[in-house]
């Protein structure tokens, strides 16, 4: 998993981020600055597809590794 750019963590760490965004986009709203709240609803709108791929991604791996461990079960079972 080393050599796998989407760990666990990096996901997460992005999911955290774009949460942030979204906090900050909030309180800019809230105090009515116009500016940092489109400058926020930007940025959102660029990393949150970016992160939902990384988060499906991560997902498609793990079922593919799953899938390929019950495989070598099943092969060695008939063994």
């Amino acid at each position: 998993m080393a050599d796998n750019q989407f760990s666990q963590q990096s996901v997460e760490a992005a999911e955290d981020l774009l949460a942030e965004m979204k906090q900050r986009a909030n309180e800019a709203e809230q105090k009515g600055d116009v500016f940092m709240h489109a400058v926020m609803a930007d940025l959102i709108k660029v990393a949150s597809p970016i992160v939902t791929k990384a988060i499906a991604r991560l997902h498609r791996e793990e079922l593919a590794r799953l899938n390929a461990t019950r495989k070598e079960l099943r092969q060695k079972a008939r063994n």
